[in-house]
């Protein structure tokens, strides 16, 4: 990783431009490239606060690449990646199938007011507990359905089993 210049940074966040802004998502952003062992828990919380307030004016593609940087971390915090998950699809779906960070709450608040490639991102997320299986059940979309029988690492209850083994005998990619 490049020595960054504490200077350049705050000349950025000073900056209320677009690209200040993207720049400096970017130049925070690679700095986690490297697992963040460079950085204190201090710098590390106060590099988490500056993406936070300057996300939602980067373009989609510093918060794609954003997203992409957080998906795995289980220090994200949580705020930023429910952040990403409600943002365009594109942007979305890396922490949607792969962030530790999201609670079940969060991604059935996601199944239920967001759009179908969102729903999709869920179903095939690593792991899908009971009860977002059946938040995406409850769609009633068959392409996501699908997709969440598909993925063998989704835990199903007793009863959305059922309704599905009855939905079985009408619709038959199921």
């Amino acid at each position: 990783m490049t020595a960054v210049d504490g200077q350049q940074l705050l000349d950025l966040a000073r900056l209320k431009t677009a690209q200040s802004r993207s720049a400096l998502a970017e130049v925070i952003g690679d700095m986690f490239n490297g697992g963040g062992t460079s950085l204190s828990d201090r710098e590390r919380a106060l590099m988490f606060d500056v993406l936070r307030k300057v996300v939602r004016e980067v373009e989609a593609s510093v918060r794609q690449a954003l997203s992409e940087r957080l998906a795995a971390r289980s220090d994200a915090p949580h705020d930023l990646v429910k952040m990403l998950a409600n943002n365009e699809v594109d942007v979305a779906y890396p922490v949607l199938t792969r962030s530790p960070v999201l609670r079940d709450r969060d991604l059935i608040e996601v199944i239920r007011h967001r759009m179908l490639e969102h729903q999709l991102a869920v179903a095939v997320r690593y792991t899908v507990s009971e009860d977002v299986s059946r938040a995406l059940v409850d769609t009633g979309d068959e392409s996501v359905i699908k997709a969440l029988l598909n993925n063998g690492n989704t835990v199903i209850a007793q009863d959305t089993l059922a309704y599905l083994v009855e939905e079985s005998r009408r619709v038959d990619s199921f």
